[in-house]
């Protein structure tokens, strides 16, 4: 019998006897477990050997015996679902405590923060909610960004730390003309499942990335030599090195539209493989084949515990996902902390009638200001919040101005993406701002495909933005190539002419940061302090843009060293 149907049988039992010594008849055992004296004696002698109870039988047919238990139907149930955790059966343990939060609680946590499994260096990290999409031509929130960061390779990367452009697949690059740049390659790069990268991936991806209009220029690959390649333009572009390190351009299989379940259990080139994906846990194994440094962490699990948060102490609703804290047990720990490159912002939709009036986006500036916001959120919430006066903290584009009359609107549409509980509470300080001058607000939540892509009709747009390390890239990047950005300003700003402007050198970063601002088609609200916690023996923890770090570089220390 499977040691799983034994426990069960054995519940039943100490339930039955409510847990208490009692005496009872080999006969009245088996029609309460529906089975013949013969296999009741041998469940006995199991339950006997594994040292759950103690079945002191006496002879004659009818006697009562002795029946003693010696451990907690519970306690059993929470042991095996510790062991199918340990083998990565999530689900079967899951189902084995029957989806209790006061039992899955103490389990999960055991597996938060740093363990050592057969001499592997395992790192678990809680998270608030599933991740599901892992695709680099799909729209991704911060963390998704991160993540396939881990899993996948562009032909270039940024280094955090320097704000630098550097080698990742083409360890070599030079521009050969206005409109042609050459690649040099490294060489046997696999695949996750073993296939080496060929020029058909690469070409592959570019095809696919001329698709969005930020990449629209990008003509195609010309193989030069087995390790070498031409990209060729339709327009010069000096920020083509940048552009090609940007999640969106990593490169991946030319065939992955024809695999089953690609989006969650991605094949990339990168440092860590997807070992598991489901709406508990994202398991992500190091790469031995790795071309790089082999990662030092051999194994990083994300734990989805959307829940548990009372149970394990994370302020789940304080910060939304937005600090990641690696072991909330109370061990010493260090913490990063930082105020992000980015911003909680509200767009103004172009194609909705009403946002075309700049004095009604002038008086939604005011109206809608940040304080104002934020004196209507709870403390816990706008802890961590500073008000913004523009993208970025050091950018001051929004100017007070005198408030003209309230606009003659009855009701604004608001549309955000769900799962961010942030947002809800955003959405009832707007609504209250609003309601003050007689303006309803009514929310449409979104998935966030739809809400990226600007799927629905609305006046105002709430997101967040978080910009990488660079800038004068990111931030172009951003209010240039964002599908909701384009969809909704691109009847009202001259983008395309932005786009040249900037890559020819006459736009600059703060400069279209700041005309996008001061026309108010984007209201900054607040920059966000990112908060990274982790164990006191784990090194090299950084904080990096996306609110994370870098899995591949950091390292567990031993406890006595």
């Amino acid at each position: 019998m499977s040691h799983k149907r034994l426990l069960q049988q054995y519940s039943r039992l100490h339930r039955h006897y409510a847990g208490q010594d009692s005496a009872a008849s080999l006969q009245q055992l088996a029609d309460l477990l529906c089975c013949t004296r013969r296999h009741m004696r041998n469940l006995l002698a199991q339950m006997q050997e594994l040292g759950w109870l103690d079945w002191r039988a006496r002879a004659g047919r009818g006697s009562r015996s002795g029946l003693r238990f010696l451990r907690e139907a519970d306690e059993l149930q929470r042991l095996q679902a510790s062991q199918l955790l340990e083998q990565g059966r999530v689900e079967q343990a899951v189902a084995l405590l029957e989806d209790d939060p006061q039992q899955l609680a103490p389990l999960l946590l055991s597996r938060l923060g740093r363990r050592w499994n057969a001499d592997r260096q395992v790192l678990g990290v809680p998270y608030y909610r599933p991740l599901p999409t892992l695709h680099p031509g799909a729209p991704l929130r911060r963390s998704e960004r991160h993540l396939v960061g881990q899993i996948f390779n562009g032909l270039t990367r940024l280094n955090e730390e320097k704000g630098e452009i550097e080698g990742d697949l083409a360890h070599h690059w030079e521009p050969y003309s206005a409109h042609e740049w050459h690649f040099h390659l490294r060489p046997r790069v696999r695949w996750h499942d073993g296939r080496e990268l060929r020029m058909d991936d690469i070409a592959a991806t570019v095809a696919r990335l001329r698709q969005q209009p930020f990449f629209a220029h990008l003509r195609g690959v010309r193989r030069l030599s087995p390790q070498s390649i031409a990209l060729e333009l339709d327009e010069s572009d000096p920020w083509l090195p940048w552009l090609l390190a940007d999640p969106a351009a990593l490169i991946l299989p030319e065939d992955h539209a024809s695999r089953p379940d690609f989006s969650s259990h991605p094949v990339g080139t990168g440092p860590y493989r997807v070992a598991a994906n489901d709406a508990r846990r994202l398991s992500l194994a190091a790469f031995d084949d790795y071309f790089g440094y082999r990662a030092l962490l051999d194994q990083v699990d994300i734990w989805m515990m959307p829940q548990l948060g009372d149970q394990l102490s994370l302020n789940v609703s304080g910060t939304c996902g937005l600090s990641v804290e690696i072991n909330p047990l109370p061990v010493e720990e260090q913490t990063e902390m930082a105020l992000e490159t980015g911003v909680y912002y509200l767009l103004c939709d172009g194609r909705a009638a009403a946002m075309r009036d700049d004095a009604v986006r002038q008086w939604l500036a005011q109206a809608l200001s940040p304080l104002a916001i934020m004196q209507r959120t709870p403390p816990d919430t706008r802890q961590y919040w500073v008000a913004a006066a523009g993208l970025l903290p050091r950018w001051h584009h929004a100017q007070p101005q005198s408030v003209p009359c309230a606009p003659p609107i009855k009701q604004l549409r608001l549309a955000y993406y769900e799962q961010h509980p942030e947002y809800r509470q955003i959405a009832d300080a707007i609504a209250q701002c609003l309601a003050e001058h007689d303006i309803a607000l009514r929310c449409e939540v979104l998935s966030y495909n739809d809400w990226e892509l600007g799927n629905a009709e609305a006046d105002l747009w709430l997101g967040t933005i978080n910009f990488s390390s660079g800038v004068d890239y990111s931030v172009p990047a951003w209010l240039l190539g964002m599908p909701l950005l384009r969809r909704g300003l691109e009847s009202a700003l001259p983008l395309d002419d932005w786009q040249r402007g900037w890559r020819g050198g006459e736009q600059t970063a703060a400069g279209l940061a700041a005309q996008t601002v001061r026309r108010h088609w984007i209201l900054p609200l607040f920059h966000n302090w990112l908060r990274l916690k982790g164990p006191g023996q784990i090194e090299d923890f950084r904080l990096n843009s996306m609110g994370w770090f870098d899995f591949k570089s950091a390292w567990l220390r031993p406890e006595d060293g």
